[in-house]
């Protein structure tokens, strides 16, 4: 009969022989094991370590999982989302992270196995696994990080100070109500921000009931004021002697003055010309948004083009820059899809009109942008829309200031009124400054009132 010492030794024995090579299915299998670390990193490990099989659980699917709930959660400001670097740099460490925990879980079930036979080889399968199916993670992490040194040359960190506000109290209506943010559109191509602004909108939103309102101004505006003690009130005692659209270029071609208006890293020539609009026209200004239009056309492509109901029948100019094919004779009339090119011609066009006509269509081709771009169709083009952003667009407003601005233009019926200054209420080769004063007043009261400044056409 064999004695204790003898059994204590045929157990040894045994498991000797069973790591050797004849599983246990109570001990586990080290490629199921391994399996289950790629799908849940982690769960294999609990019996024999519970808190570092916890924290492999947490960042391998907990947290990613997590983030993809409060994505749902927020799904309304998905686009504020996408443009904001902070979530951009938490797309990119979240990615990071869940492979990385898969490639510790990996790890973790080898060194439990190590003396098993064939375990390096489930280990090199497992992790190849691993780094294949993270491929589209990894790019677009890539393509995140990519986004937010993108981001962060569009857009201002913060809120900053307003660009302007006006001296006095003259003003009826307390300018805290109201944001006051300017719309640039310039000739240039992308990349290239010293141009002319063809297209000038001001929108204004109330606060409070998010009721907006859009006043052009016209490119060919004369004699524009500037505030008394600035550098282009020295230069333009009595107003400037060119039009409008040429103040960028002015200021652009001036170190002095590029120097005086590139306050806080913004943009100077934008600066210089909204200080000017909002002395001219007496409000307060607080942002701008300066697009180049060539750069606006991929934008557009980029998102699926929008749908215009185009009144009658429009001439289309000869030709645009950047224009991807050439252009048909004429536009409309009835409901017509543009892409980016005939979208930027639709708004370019004089040839069967005016600049003022073409005012009317730039905010028509706003407001349609803002209410038919879905969610869905901004993110599905993102990757292109990023690039063609960091070209095409710089702005004063922070990321999530410019996707409210977006959310505003989105909501046709928070577009209170939609106002020209051009003939018959306003002549810009001899513009009335007290009467551009009263008329753009006029529809700040109303944003304010909820009634009609009588001057919305």
């Amino acid at each position: 009969m064999a004695n204790r010492s003898d059994t204590r030794a045929l157990n040894r024995l045994d498991d000797f022989d069973h790591h050797r090579g004849r599983p246990d299915f109570d001990e586990g299998s080290p490629g199921w094991e391994m399996a289950l670390s790629v799908v849940l990193p982690g769960v294999p490990a609990f019996k024999r370590n519970p808190a570092a099989a916890f924290l492999l659980l947490v960042f391998g699917v907990l947290a990613p999982l997590g983030g993809v709930v409060w994505a749902y959660v927020n799904r309304d400001d998905l686009i504020g989302l996408a443009l904001s670097p902070r979530v951009l740099v938490g797309v990119v460490a979240m990615g990071l992270v869940a492979v990385i925990a898969r490639l510790l879980a990996i790890a973790e079930v080898a060194s439990a196995y190590r003396r098993r036979p064939g375990i390096g080889g489930r280990t090199l399968l497992a992790t190849v696994v691993v780094l294949a199916l993270s491929a589209p993670v990894l790019l677009v992490a890539f393509r995140a990080n990519e986004a937010r040194s993108a981001m962060a040359n569009v857009f201002a960190a913060d809120s900053g100070p307003a660009l302007y506000t006006p001296t006095g109290d003259g003003s009826s209506v307390d300018p805290t109500a109201i944001k006051n943010i300017l719309l640039f559109g310039g000739d240039a191509g992308p990349g290239r921000f010293g141009l002319r602004t063809d297209t000038m909108i001001l929108v204004s939103v109330h606060e409070a009931s998010g009721r907006t309102s859009l006043v052009s101004i016209p490119r060919n505006l004369t004699s524009l004021q500037f505030p008394p003690g600035t550098p282009l009130n020295n230069d333009f005692p009595n107003g400037f002697t060119d039009l409008a659209n040429a103040v960028f270029p002015y200021v652009s071609a001036n170190e002095e003055l590029t120097t005086h208006y590139g306050r806080n890293g913004l943009q100077p020539e934008a600066v210089a010309l909204s200080e000017a609009i909002g002395y001219s026209l007496g409000v307060e200004i607080d942002d701008f948004a300066l697009v180049n239009m060539q750069g606006f056309l991929e934008v557009i492509d980029a998102i699926g083009g929008v749908d215009i109901d185009i009144g009658q029948e429009l001439p289309m100019p000869g030709s645009i820059p950047g224009a991807k094919y050439e252009l048909p004779a004429t536009l409309g009339p009835g409901l017509t899809h543009l892409d980016g090119t005939l979208a930027i011609a639709y708004v370019r066009s004089r040839s069967a009109d005016s600049d003022y006509e073409r005012m009317g269509r730039q905010r028509q081709l706003l407001s349609a942008l803002g209410s038919q771009v879905s969610v869905t169709e901004a993110l599905g083009g993102f990757t292109s829309v990023t690039g063609d952003l960091e070209d095409s667009l710089r702005t004063s407003l922070s990321s999530g200031e410019f996707s409210s601005l977006l959310d505003r233009l989105g909501d046709n019926s928070a577009i209170h009124e939609s106002v020209g200054l051009s003939p018959p209420l306003v002549t810009p080769g001899a513009p009335d400054y007290l009467l551009i004063r009263n008329v753009v007043a006029s529809v700040e009261q109303a944003l304010v009132s909820g009634g009609s400044s009588g001057y919305a056409g």
